[in-house]
């Protein structure tokens, strides 16, 4: 803990699974870009990060031999209290028609932060687990920094 009560954090998302692609039946893989935004206290702290960071999107396929994308990507470091919010938006791709959303992901973690430390993935809360939205998953770290 810190002279002000808080816990200095880091948020990393680890890795994304994708189990639905938005394409077309035939088209192997999307192409995705996320925005990630980490909330602390009342909105007190915004970090906000654009995936990728360096080129315009990941291509990812929903073949279950290669969905997953290791990221490692960090999005907060920083002192919380008792609330943090974590909401990530993916976003597929289209030349020709409008872009295709996935489900947004979005978790609130309230409480002690030492609670919140851990690796958050799908199925580690039962069928309910926020990191396991109907077309992709989340594997979300909260560390001490």
């Amino acid at each position: 803990m810190s002279t002000t009560g808080g816990m200095k954090i880091r948020v990393i998302l680890k890795m994304i699974q994708i189990h639905d692609n938005l394409e077309a039946p035939g088209d192997d893989e999307g192409e995705f870009r996320f925005k990630c935004t980490v909330t602390t206290g009342n909105g007190a702290v915004r970090e906000e990060t654009q995936l990728p960071r360096k080129k315009k999107f990941y291509r990812i396929s929903d073949n279950p031999a290669w969905n997953r994308l290791v990221l490692d990507e960090l999005l907060f470091e920083g002192e919380v209290a008792d609330h943090m919010e974590v909401e990530i938006l993916g976003e597929e791709l289209d030349m020709l028609t409008p872009n295709d959303h996935l489900t947004p992901y979005r978790r609130i973690f309230e409480g002690d932060p030492e609670s919140w430390i851990g690796l958050h993935q799908p199925g580690d809360e039962g069928s309910n687990d926020p990191e396991r939205m109907k077309d992709w998953w989340v594997y979300l770290q909260v560390e001490k920094a």
